[in-house]
């Protein structure tokens, strides 16, 4: 088994049916496929980029199979994995793929994501600066 955990910018800001339908579609795959995970999505007003976090763990062919379909997906870009790896347990593995619509009260003092969405934390997130976005995203899932 192993996860990956990366962010991304959407093409164009998500509305709230958007999210939804991304949501339940992959949430029906996910779970016929055994995959597990967490999602967030902030829109930056100040950059009027809207940005997702997400973790995906599972088999290794699985995650292979929804990674690639990701990476393809034209509605986000300048998408870059800040962590992967083999595991031997799930991380959230009640989750089907969790949700949370974040602002910037929800990362004020997360160390690396206070500011997801401006020009520091993309540069942050291609120099490989990000190394805990999976605590970020636990931090969700607990609470």
């Amino acid at each position: 088994m192993k996860f990956i955990a990366y962010v991304s910018q959407a093409e164009r800001p998500f509305s709230q049916e958007d999210l939804g339908e991304l949501l339940r579609h992959s949430r029906a795959r996910n779970e016929q496929d055994g995959v597990t995970g967490c999602l967030v999505y902030r829109f930056n007003e100040d950059f009027r980029r809207g940005n997702f976090i997400q973790v995906l763990e599972g088999p290794d062919a699985a995650i292979d199979d929804v990674w690639r379909r990701i990476s393809n997906d034209t509605r986000h870009h300048t998408v870059v994995v800040i962590d992967e790896g083999p595991i031997d347990d799930r991380m959230f593995s009640n989750w089907s793929m969790g949700f949370k619509n974040v602002d910037a009260d929800d990362l004020t003092g997360v160390e690396g994501f206070a500011d997801l969405g401006s020009d520091a934390f993309w540069q942050r997130a291609s120099d490989g600066e990000l190394s805990n976005g999976l605590q970020l995203l636990r931090s969700f899932y607990e609470g």
